[in-house]
């Protein structure tokens, strides 16, 4: 079957496509895979040479942690190699590393419930501190999980930037939600929920204030996302929202390492740009993109995305109450 759809939240056009899930890869690129599926039975491990792990803090500059019993559960420090600085005029910001565990074999698919909500409360803690420095337009959270994925370190981290600009891929969200309430008069985010809610084949996880699926269309072959049901800010989300996404987290990551293996993935938080009024339309969400393979020559040439794996089954897969 072969289709082209449009992306209901960035726009783009996805040539969706079951037959090219079957193609033959190369034993190296199977092979590398197949490590990337290892045990990931958490046995709370140091690495005397990660400069993330326990007893290395001196390596970095702290900004913020946190801590119980005299132990710190996550840093967040300044990045070493920052993409951006304050050296410049036209482009500044501050770029940090949070640091999500202090064991070295600490990930996604061995972290519990409690881990992620202290990932998630870090993350809210800086959204709010960096927002406030003049200048700032717009604060980016991300993670990279894996070599494939971009992760230069294998300890578990994510990065949070500041920026005196909107992201152009932010930028395009926001312009198809302005375009979706000019037509409309409704939020994009509500006519998903309400679209998806209806079919409900392509639906994960069905919350009281988040909603988790499989998109009808995305450049990325898998890709899960998750859309607060509520109009409120990142930096306000109440102690419930937390919670119940640190549920979603936990059993997502979960029922992902049974159905796909313990796979490189990414992880995107685009959040309402600072201090705007952009709440009517557009809504903060998360994007979960596994990076299995990466994109060809047509996709670079084209901008023009090739999607293989159906949605409604992926969704099946990983539904979870």
């Amino acid at each position: 079957m072969k289709d082209i759809r449009r992306d209901t939240i960035t726009g783009g056009l996805v040539i969706y496509s079951s037959s090219r899930k079957h193609r033959p890869h190369d034993k190296d690129k199977e092979k590398k895979i197949k490590e990337e599926k290892e045990d990931s039975l958490f046995k709370g491990i140091y690495d005397k040479d990660c400069p993330f792990c326990m007893g290395n803090e001196g390596q970095n500059n702290e900004k913020d942690r946190i801590e119980s019993k005299g132990e710190w559960h996550l840093r967040s420090v300044d990045n070493k190699f920052p993409i951006i600085d304050n050296t410049q005029k036209n482009l500044y910001g501050v770029h940090e590393v949070i640091i999500e565990s202090p064991y070295h074999d600490a990930n996604y698919y061995n972290m519990r419930k409690c881990d992620f909500k202290n990932i998630i409360y870090m993350y809210i803690k800086r959204y709010k501190d960096l927002s406030k420095e003049k200048g700032i337009k717009y604060v980016n959270i991300f993670k990279n999980s894996g070599s494939s994925a971009g992760a230069s370190l294998d300890h578990t981290h994510s990065q949070i930037i500041s920026f005196n600009i909107i992201p152009s891929e932010v930028q395009k969200e926001l312009n198809v939600a302005i375009k979706h309430y000019d037509n409309t008069g409704e939020n994009l985010y509500d006519s998903i929920i309400f679209s998806e809610v209806s079919y409900e084949h392509r639906l994960v996880y069905n919350g009281k204030y988040f909603l988790m699926y499989i998109p009808f269309a995305s450049r990325y072959s898998g890709e899960t996302r998750i859309i607060p049901k509520n109009d409120v800010r990142f930096e306000d989300w109440k102690e419930e929202q937390i919670e119940e996404l640190s549920y979603i987290y936990d059993k997502f990551f979960e029922k992902w390492e049974e159905s796909q293996g313990k796979i490189p993935f990414n992880v995107i938080v685009h959040t309402n740009p600072v201090n705007d009024e952009s709440l009517e339309y557009y809504r903060t969400h998360i994007h979960i993109i596994p990076r299995k393979f990466n994109f060809g020559g047509f996709e670079l040439s084209t901008d023009l995305y090739v999607c293989s794996i159906d949605p409604e089954d992926l969704a099946y897969e990983l539904r979870f109450k």
